[in-house]
C-alpha cells in the first residue's frame, strides 16, 4: 500500500527553513539603523558640546580683553596680544559701526566737542552649530545685566568697553560675542575745583591680518581737551544696517543708542581724553 505525500508538504518545510533567516535580516537591519541613528545623534552632541564649549571659552576671553583695553588704551604704544579658542566660530572687527557725538554746554550755549567713529571687535557663532534665541541679549561685562542699555559709565574703576552677546537672525545666522568701546566719566575736585574727565577708546581696524587666533590691541595715539561746562551731552548712534537694537535692548531711536545729557551742577572744567587703538585680528605675535 502506498502513501503520498500532501502536495505542499515539501513548501511548508522549506517555509520553516527560510524564516529564521529571513527574521536574521530583518533584526540585523533594525540593529544598523539603530547604530546609525545613535551615532548621529552622538555626533550631533558631540558637535553642540564643542561649540558651546568654544563659545563660552571665547565669552571669557572677550571679557578679559574689555578689563586690558583700559590698561592698553592709555598707555602711548603699548601693545597686548590675547589668544583664544577657535573651532566652529570666527573672530572679526566690524569697523565704523559706533559714532560719538560729544557735546558740552556753558552759559554761552551748546558746542560740539568733536564726533569719533569706533568699529567693533566681534566673534561669531553660526547658529547651525550653536544658539540661544533670536533676540537674545545678555551683558557679560559689566557683570550688572541692569546696565545692559547703557554706554556712560561713572567712577574711576568703570569699565571704557563692554561685552554682550546677543542673537538676531536680521543681521546674520551668528550668535555673536561683542566688544565695544564705552564712555567713563570721573568726577575729581583739583584745587577746590570740580572737575570732570571723560574717558573714551576708539577701536579701528589694522592693516595687518592673519589666520591666527589671536588679537592684538595697541594704542597708537592719545589726546586731550579741556572745556569748561555745566553740561555733557553724549549722542552714540550705528549704521542703519544693523540698527540700535544690535547694541542695546532700548535703544532711544532707530540708529541712536543714547543720547543723554550729564548734569555738572555748575561751573566745571572738563577734560576728555581720547584714545585711538588699533586692533589686529589673527596677526602672529
Amino acid at each position: 500500500m502506498k502513501f503520498k505525500l500532501p502536495r505542499n508538504a515539501g513548501l511548508k518545510g522549506n517555509e520553516r527553513g527560510v524564516s529564521p533567516a529571513i527574521s536574521s535580516v530583518i533584526l540585523t537591519g533594525a540593529v544598523v539603523v539603530l547604530v546609525i541613528v545613535a551615532m548621529n545623534f552622538a555626533i550631533n552632541l558631540r558637535d553642540s558640546k564643542i561649540a558651546e564649549n568654544e563659545f563660552a571659552s571665547v565669552r571669557q576671553f572677550m571679557q578679559t580683553a574689555a578689563v586690558q583695553i583700559d590698561d592698553i588704551a592709555w598707555v602711548p604704544w603699548r601693545a597686548q596680544t590675547f589668544r583664544y579658542s577657535r573651532g566652529y566660530g570666527s573672530m572679526s572687527f566690524m569697523p565704523n559701526m559706533l559714532n560719538f557725538t560729544i557735546y558740552f554746554r556753558n552759559s554761552s550755549g551748546e558746542y560740539r566737542l568733536g564726533s569719533y567713529v569706533s568699529g567693533v571687535l566681534a566673534f561669531n557663532m553660526p547658529i547651525s552649530r550653536y544658539n540661544l534665541y533670536d533676540s537674545y541679549f545678555e551683558l557679560i561685562y559689566p557683570t550688572d545685566n541692569s546696565l545692559a542699555d547703557c554706554f556712560i559709565f561713572s567712577g574711576a574703576n568703570a569699565p571704557v568697553a563692554r561685552v554682550y552677546a546677543i542673537e538676531k537672525l536680521s543681521t546674520g545666522s551668528f550668535v555673536r560675542l561683542v566688544l565695544n568701546p564705552c564712555v567713563r566719566v570721573v568726577e575729581a575736585n583739583v584745587s577746590g575745583k570740580r572737575q570732570y574727565k571723560l574717558y573714551l577708546p576708539i577701536l579701528y581696524e589694522s592693516s595687518s591680518r592673519g589666520n591666527n587666533p589671536t588679537v592684538t590691541f595697541t594704542s597708537r595715539q592719545i589726546s586731550s581737551s579741556v572745556k569748561d561746562a555745566t553740561k555733557i551731552r553724549v549722542v552714540v548712534t550705528t549704521t542703519p544696517a544693523y540698527g540700535a537694537s544690535f547694541f542695546v535692548k532700548s535703544p532711544q531711536g532707530p540708529n541712536t543708542i543714547i543720547d543723554k545729557e550729564i548734569d555738572l551742577g555748575g561751573a566745571s572744567t572738563v577734560v576728555f581724553y581720547l584714545s585711538r587703538v588699533e586692533v589686529a585680528v589673527g596677526v602672529n605675535p
